[in-house]
Parts: structure tokens; sequence; C-alpha cells
């Protein structure tokens, strides 16, 4: 799992994911980020319902605050974005299974179908 983000919107999604330091609530933190993207995506301040995610997610809220705040995290995501853009990625999501390139959000069938395909072809 790589970031890529598109907007100034979606960089800052990704440190409030990497802001959420278990890997456990990070997890959590990227599925309430994904599901709720249609509300926050919509807001000119989403980092106030991103508290809320975090939260919920079992984050530290003052670590957390602290950490987006520092933008600590910047220098890797812009290191994924631009590991991306070396691969071709230019939209999310972008899954690579072997050398084959899948992208677009595609059924469970596609994906593990691919990853069949690659296997018995090793």
């Amino acid at each position: 799992m790589h970031d890529f983000p598109l907007r100034p919107v979606t960089f800052r999604a990704a440190e409030a994911v990497r802001c959420t330091e278990d890997r456990a609530k990070a997890e959590d933190m990227r599925a309430f980020l994904f599901s709720g993207q249609a509300e926050w995506g919509a807001l000119s301040d989403p980092e106030k319902l991103w508290v809320k995610y975090a939260a919920a997610a079992g984050a530290d809220i003052e670590r957390w605050r602290a950490c987006m705040s520092a933008r600590s995290h910047g220098a890797a995501i812009e290191s994924d974005r631009e590991l991306g853009l070396r691969l071709g990625v230019d939209a999310t999501p972008t899954v690579f299974v072997g050398g084959r390139k899948i992208v677009g959000a595609v059924p469970y069938d596609t994906l593990a179908g691919a990853v069949r395909a690659e296997l018995s072809s090793r």
C-alpha cells in the first residue's frame, strides 16, 4: 500500500492516516476516510471531521493533532507519490499484480483472478 494523493486535501488525508500511529488504528482510520470521502471531500475544513474519525479509530487525539500540525510524514507521502509516477500511476486505486496494472475500483473477482493467474504462471 502506497499513498498517491491527487489533490492537497488527499495529501492531508494521507497524513491523517499516518498520524494514527498504531497500524490497526491506522487501517481503521483509512477505512473511515474512504467511506466518508463524499462527506469530507465537500468540506472546506475536513480535519474537524477527521478528528472524529481518529477518535473512533482509537488514536491518542493530542498526539494525532501534534503530528498533523508537524506535517512530519510529508516527505514519505511525496516519496510514495513519486514512486507511483515512475510506475505510471495516474489514478487511484491502481493495483499491480506481477506485471499487470489494474486501474480503478474493480470487483474482488477481477483482483482474485489476476492473483491466481500470476501465481499459476510461476
